[in-house]
């Protein structure tokens, strides 16, 4: 909830204050975090190439990093928990990597927001259309894992 909502909807002026505290203290921390998450290689690259940062990024980058350098496409797929769940709940990696993908899709990422039009327009509703964007992201990550092999085996030119 944005400061104005709190404002408009709580006459109360000191819940506006720990509102306004609160979304602070997230900010700084998540600031912190994608300082301390730039270390990581993959990161890196996701930050630069897809254009992607964050705290939830950088948990399943941090936590996942052996899997998602090692894990065919298909297997992290199923690791993800992208497919169709039958009343179980998603791991938090799923749920975040779904997050990430609602927030690229919310703030118009150019590469995720065309995928995300895409699927609507052939007539899937929101829910898979996000499941989608969120494949399409965790494929992406490794593809990004593989050209960083693929340079790594090349060694130094000649």
């Amino acid at each position: 909830m944005d400061s104005k909502r709190t404002r408009t909807e709580t006459n109360n002026p000191v819940a506006v204050k720990i509102h306004k505290n609160l979304r602070n203290n997230f900010e700084g921390l998540a600031r912190e975090i994608h300082e301390k998450a730039l270390r990581l290689p993959l990161y890196r690259r996701a930050v630069d190439e897809l254009g992607l940062k964050g705290p939830a990024l950088a948990y399943i980058i941090s936590h996942d990093a052996i899997a998602l350098t090692t894990l065919p496409r298909d297997r992290l797929i199923i690791r993800y928990a992208m497919t169709h769940r039958n009343y179980r709940k998603r791991p938090v990696r799923s749920q975040l990597l779904i997050l990430l993908a609602r927030v690229a899709v919310l703030r118009g990422h150019p590469r995720y927001s065309q995928i995300y039009q895409h699927y609507r327009q052939k007539g899937k509703k929101h829910w898979p259309a996000i499941l989608r964007v969120a494949v399409r992201l965790l494929r992406d990550l490794r593809q990004l894992r593989e050209d960083g092999q693929q340079t790594q085996k090349a060694g130094p030119p000649a």
